[in-house]
């Protein structure tokens, strides 16, 4: 078990409400209004790993279940839940820029403390954003566990089953006619495929990534097919944590602008990234709220 401190302002409260009405809650299990736990591979195995949140005295303590403590994972774990979590990212600096915006201001005061919630890395990412293309809600939920129940990683702790996303080379063996068998549709089968192809040849790791500005990543993403500008910056706010990144093509971002400037119309999506600019270097959070005021969860 690892114990970390919650850096301020951190509202555990909020974020788990985040986290469970977000399509990335798929993987987990809740099983405490503070501790859930999730399958998580390290080294190529996958392992059911608890988060349990202690608000009042300000930490997380974080273990994978089954393993001894001195196996060697202390630091991967360490690294996985503050990527998971964003306890790296500095949120009192960020809220100084936000709060400077009468836009925003309102927003950060209503959402204090909440985290942009991450995926384990950029695979799980851009699969939960392709399955979730063009379908409701409901539907991308059903379809996402379906994928998992059919060809996921899968363990048993305390009797319950835990789910996980299949891994790349598993999902890239996988027929176009076995994952359309699931729901999938031919193009988003192809998609899902072409995104484990790259994952296997190590052009998902974070490292491939380095030094590389927002839109130079953004681009490379969008070489795979079924991957859009969307599509992409969704995957690197959520799967590599960058922070400045503003999804100005989203739908419910423009109706959170309207919403909030009592506007007659939606703002078309060069206008949003206008506005967004004055929000720079903190963009991603700002999407977050404006989504947050919706009730969306994306």
């Amino acid at each position: 078990m690892i114990v970390l401190p919650l850096p301020r302002p951190f509202s555990v409260g909020r974020t788990l409400a985040f986290l469970h009405t977000s399509s990335l809650r798929t993987p987990y299990h809740f099983d405490h209004a503070r501790r859930l736990r999730r399958l998580v591979r390290f080294g190529g195995r996958a392992s059911v790993v608890e988060f349990a949140f202690d608000e009042p005295e300000a930490r997380l303590r974080a273990r994978v279940l089954g393993s001894a403590a001195g196996d060697g994972r202390a630091a991967a774990l360490r690294r996985l839940a503050t990527h998971v979590w964003s306890l790296d990212d500095d949120l009192a600096r960020g809220y100084r820029v936000l709060r400077g915006d009468p836009l925003m201001a309102p927003l950060v005061g209503r959402c204090a403390g909440l985290r942009n919630v991450r995926t384990p890395g950029l695979y799980e990412a851009l699969l939960t954003a392709v399955l979730g293309q063009q379908i409701s809600v409901a539907a991308a939920e059903s379809l996402r566990r379906r994928l998992m129940e059919a060809l996921g990683d899968r363990r048993t702790s305390g009797g319950v089953a835990y789910l996980g996303y299949p891994a790349p080379r598993r999902l890239r063996a996988a027929s176009p006619g076995a994952l359309q068998a699931l729901g999938l549709s031919r193009q988003k089968a192809r998609y899902v495929r072409e995104i484990a192809d790259r994952a296997v040849a190590d052009r998902l790791d974070a490292a491939a990534f380095d030094g590389l500005s927002d839109e130079r990543a953004v681009e490379q993403l969008r070489e795979i097919p079924g991957v859009g500008r969307w599509t992409a910056e969704i995957a690197l706010m959520r799967g590599l944590g960058r922070r400045d990144i503003f999804p100005a093509g989203d739908l419910g971002l423009a109706l959170a602008v309207q919403r909030l400037q009592r506007r007659a119309t939606r703002p078309e999506e060069p206008e949003l990234r206008s506005l967004a600019e004055r929000w720079a270097g903190w963009r991603s959070y700002a999407a977050l709220y404006l989504w947050w005021s919706l009730g969306i969860n994306a």
